[in-house]
C-alpha cells in the first residue's frame, strides 16, 4: 500500500503543470520614451497602425494583478467578473494609481452594480459593453485623462505597437481555445484578460482567471485564433477587437 501511495504521487507530480512554464521572465518596464507618432493619431477608419519595426523586442508593462476572485471563492458574482476585473486591472494601469485588494474587490462589485442598472445583467459583456462600463464608471467621475478605443481585427504587429507605447489591452476569448492548464474544467466559455507585454514569441497577459494568472504567457497564435467577443449563438462567431487603454 505504501509502495502504490508513492507510485501514484510520483504520477501526479509529473502529470501536474509547471507554473515556471507559463510564466514570463521578462523584466517590468516602462514603454519607449518620446515615440515618434501618438499611436492614437495613427488609427485610421480601417484600423491601420503600421509593422512593428524598431520596436523592442520584449516589454512588459507593471500592471497590477489580482485574480477575478481574489479570496478563492468562485461563487457569483467573481465566477462571471472577468471583464470587471480585466477593465479595473487596465484603468488603475492607466492611471497610475496604486491598487490594494480591497478596493479591486470593491470595483468589481461597482461595475457589476453599474452593468445591472444600465444593461439589466452583467454576465458575457461584449467589448462595446465593456468599453461603455469604463466609461460610465471610471472616466466619467474621473479628473483622470485617460485614453481609449475599440481596435477592430488587430493584428499581432499592432498590438505589440500599443503595448509599446504604454498602451494596455483588454482581450475577450473563447475560454477554452486558450489552452490554461490552470483553469478549473474545461475553463470559461467566454473570457477577458489583460495584454500587458511580449517578448519574441508570445504575449504577456494577467489572466484574471486564474490565481496563477500574473504574467501569464500565450503564444502570438493561440491569441490571436482563440480572440473573440462574445457571440450569443456561437462564441466562433465573436468578431475579434480589443480595448487600449493609457
Amino acid at each position: 500500500m505504501k509502495k502504490l501511495l508513492i507510485l501514484s504521487l510520483l504520477i501526479l507530480t509529473a502529470c501536474a503543470p509547471n507554473e515556471a512554464d507559463f510564466k514570463s521572465n521578462v523584466p517590468i518596464g516602462l514603454p519607449i520614451e518620446d515615440p515618434v507618432e501618438d499611436l492614437m493619431d495613427r488609427i485610421t477608419d480601417d484600423q491601420s497602425i503600421g509593422t512593428s519595426t524598431g520596436l523592442p523586442s520584449e516589454i512588459n508593462l507593471n500592471v497590477p494583478f489580482f485574480s477575478q476572485a481574489p479570496d478563492a471563492d468562485w461563487g457569483m458574482p467573481w465566477q462571471e467578473a472577468c471583464e470587471e476585473a480585466a477593465s479595473t486591472l487596465a484603468y488603475y494601469y492607466a492611471v497610475g494609481q496604486p491598487l490594494t485588494k480591497e478596493k479591486f474587490k470593491q470595483e468589481v462589485l461597482a461595475l457589476v452594480e453599474w452593468q445591472e442598472e444600465h444593461f439589466g445583467g452583467y454576465e458575457h459583456s461584449d467589448i462595446k459593453q465593456t468599453a461603455m462600463m469604463i466609461k460610465g464608471h471610471f472616466l466619467d467621475t474621473s479628473s483622470n485623462k485617460v485614453e481609449m478605443a475599440i481596435i477592430e481585427e488587430p493584428t499581432v504587429d499592432e498590438l505589440k505597437e500599443f503595448i509599446a507605447e504604454g498602451y494596455v489591452v483588454i482581450a475577450p476569448f473563447a475560454g477554452r481555445q486558450l489552452g490554461n492548464p490552470f483553469y478549473s474544467g474545461e475553463g470559461p466559455l467566454y473570457h477577458m484578460l489583460v495584454i500587458k507585454g511580449y517578448d519574441e514569441k508570445h504575449f504577456i497577459t494577467n489572466d484574471v482567471g486564474t490565481k496563477r494568472g500574473e504574467n501569464f504567457i500565450y503564444p502570438y497564435q493561440t491569441m490571436m485564433s482563440a480572440m473573440h467577443e462574445w457571440h450569443d449563438t456561437d462564441i466562433n462567431l465573436g468578431m475579434r477587437k480589443v480595448i487600449v487603454l493609457k
